[in-house]
């Protein structure tokens, strides 16, 4: 069932790219700056937790067009998927994505990450969310959804394998995109069951299914919610999905334990979160209940408002209660 919060949470912009620019995902430092990805050029960029704030550009991949997935394995350590592919005509090269590592542990004081490539992916097809899997072993969850399939690659090691790849994970009806699994992450309720929590742009659902810690499946994968054209998410502190729906602009609450979606932020008849694709809570003190998105801005070669890709934040108090 999907109905309307009492009251929608109205979006604050963060920053706003050029025109032309589009966003795809983020990742919070703990120090509450901002690290997110662009698709229109092979970028990222750090931003301001705060409204109407800057953005700096902590380092641009050369001999790639795009970023996609971020994700932190230990503290300030970040690793992203860079490839060649257009936003606009959903067309990737396939064998051109990799992986690398972003270490910011000195940019703050010097304004330098340092990077280096952890693994190239030479039979994917187009790399896109990124979760992490296993802190302690270092492993994280690929997904690329042109091929229907969920990797994990060991960012110690740059070791990678195809581990998910079933009947929710391929493009396929109700859409035509060749957008299968998206996002990725995996959640664990205390003294409950291990799962990783997937969506499927093309199939309009978010589904789950149980593994251990090596993030092998140890059960089948299920439906959590549907009809709902997504993208990527992330988790409240009660384990519910918060989830950026990019097609219908809007940000919606999934209780994973009944399927019940609630509409929080957003709507198909405005643009304040046009194509939202990502979502992340802030970690600051004062930021338990902020979550902050990207938007794509529209572009995807889908008709409609095309507008800047942009940062915001939701300050979603009640609405999680």
């Amino acid at each position: 069932m999907l109905s309307n919060a009492a009251t929608l949470v109205t979006p604050q912009v963060v920053h706003t790219f050029p025109n032309g620019t589009n966003m795809e995902n983020l990742a919070v430092r703990a120090s509450g700056q901002i690290l997110c990805t662009i698709i229109t050029a092979p970028d990222l960029y750090q931003v301001n937790p705060s409204v109407n704030s800057s953005a700096t550009l902590v380092h641009s991949f050369s001999g790639y067009e795009t970023v996609f997935g971020i994700a932190e394995v230990q503290p300030d350590q970040f690793y992203v998927l860079a490839g060649n592919a257009s936003a606009a005509t959903l067309t990737s090269v396939e064998g051109s994505w990799s992986a690398f590592h972003v270490d910011m542990t000195s940019f703050d004081s010097s304004g330098v990450a340092t990077i280096d490539k952890v693994a190239d992916f030479p039979d994917a097809l187009f790399l896109n969310g990124m979760g992490l899997l296993n802190l302690e072993e270092g492993l994280v969850y690929v997904a690329d959804p042109y091929a229907g399939a969920i990797s994990i690659l060991n960012v110690n090691t740059g070791a990678h394998y195809v581990a998910i790849n079933n009947s929710l994970t391929v493009p396929a009806a109700p859409f035509t995109t060749p957008l299968g699994v998206n996002g990725v992450h995996v959640f664990q309720e205390p003294d409950g069951p291990l799962y990783v929590y997937f969506s499927n742009t093309a199939q309009s659902l978010l589904a789950r299914m149980p593994i251990d810690a090596t993030g092998t499946p140890i059960g089948d994968a299920e439906v959590v919610a549907s009809g709902i054209m997504a993208d990527d998410f992330t988790f409240d502190s009660d384990g519910n999905v918060l989830q950026a729906v990019i097609g219908s602009d809007e940000i919606v609450k999934i209780d994973p334990s009944t399927g019940t979606l609630t509409v929080i932020a957003g709507s198909p008849n405005n643009t304040e979160l046009r194509s939202v694709s990502a979502a992340q809570f802030g970690r600051l003190s004062n930021e338990t209940t902020t979550l902050f998105v990207t938007l794509n801005g529209g572009n995807l070669g889908a008709g409609g408002p095309v507008v800047p890709g942009a940062v915001k934040m939701l300050d979603l108090g009640v609405a999680l209660a």
